[in-house]
């Protein structure tokens, strides 16, 4: 049931960033296009460039060819960087213990089949001895 919860649980984490990352982003783009498009020195002038610019930023990859210059676009730029390495390390981190997860159940998998063996040996053991025994016993004519 824990299993079962705990997946469940890390699912929905997963839809609600992910979520929440796209929702980011395109309103990220719209607030520095909004701040941009007037500007004559802006490199950001419609809605393909700013959602590229949002999309690059928040993944950390940042191009360069496309930057906010006012000091309203910069701020959503700030924004923008927080709250999309924030989003994108919940994904990684909801990936890493979905990993851990995997590998600890692996884990246990394999001391359940070890104490079987050790359980199977002990028992070949004792078999093996009662049947030494058996034969040592003298037999009654």
């Amino acid at each position: 049931i824990n299993r079962r919860a705990q997946s469940r649980l890390r699912g929905r984490v997963v839809v609600y960033v992910v979520g929440g990352a796209c929702l980011l982003a395109f309103c990220a783009a719209l607030a520095v296009l909004n701040a941009e498009r007037s500007n004559p020195n802006a490199n950001i002038k419609d809605f393909g460039d700013a959602t590229w610019w949002a999309v690059t930023t928040m993944t950390t990859v940042g191009y360069g060819d496309r930057y906010p210059v006012t000091g309203v676009g910069r701020l959503v730029a700030f924004g923008l960087m927080v709250g999309g390495i924030a989003l994108l390390g919940t994904v990684t981190a909801t990936l890493a213990s979905w990993l851990v997860e995997l590998v600890e159940a692996e884990r246990e998998q394999a001391d359940d089949l070890h104490a079987l063996v050790r359980r199977l040996e002990a028992k070949v053991d004792q078999m093996a001895a009662e049947r030494d025994r058996d034969r040592d016993a003298p037999t009654n004519p």
